[in-house]
């Protein structure tokens, strides 16, 4: 037990540091990411367009000790999949599973927040985005992380294809 007590406190000093670091702007940063593609509303267009389908799932991550972190009361996004959400998306989450590269953001299109939906995950990380139109969507889910010093959310990722007004179920697992 006292070895856990040393490490936590380990853990909090090196935060706090880095807390330190941030505010004073000791650390360096990269120049933002610029994305090549323009955002094309009319080709997100369809996020507006009222479908049969439902996208509903649940959202959690497990951590290395066995306990499920479930998205309970975070965002969950629906975003429509167009060239500049493609690239954008990985440009911020790397690989397709939603792995986080960790570079700097850069700032969006105004509109690119007007072509997506958004819901909040309930207690059990459920979500459901209802009259859903065909086409291609990424959900991203955010979870999360517990920590004494600062806050942590960490996102999970899936593309989705709605077609013939069918449901699409998803369990987003961010391992």
């Amino acid at each position: 037990m006292a070895g856990l007590t040393w490490y936590r406190a380990l853990v909090r000093s090196a935060a706090i540091v880095v807390l330190i670091a941030v505010i004073s702007g000791c650390v360096a940063t990269r120049a933002p990411m610029v994305l090549t593609t323009s955002f094309d509303a009319q080709a997100a267009a369809f996020i507006n367009s009222s479908g049969r389908a439902k996208v509903s799932g649940q959202a959690f991550v497990r951590q290395n000790n066995g306990k499920v972190l479930r998205a309970t009361g975070t965002d969950v996004f629906l975003i429509p999949r167009t060239a500049y959400a493609d690239e954008r998306i990985a440009a911020i989450y790397g690989d397709a599973k939603g792995r986080v590269r960790g570079g700097p953001i850069f700032e969006d299109d105004p509109l690119y927040k007007q072509y997506m939906r958004k819901t909040i995950a309930s207690s059990g990380g459920s979500f459901s985005f209802d009259h859903v139109a065909d086409g291609e969507y990424y959900v991203i889910a955010m979870i999360h992380l517990p920590n004494d010093i600062m806050f942590f959310e960490f996102p999970i990722l899936e593309r989705v294809s709605v077609q013939g007004g069918r449901n699409v179920r998803l369990v987003m697992r961010g391992y």
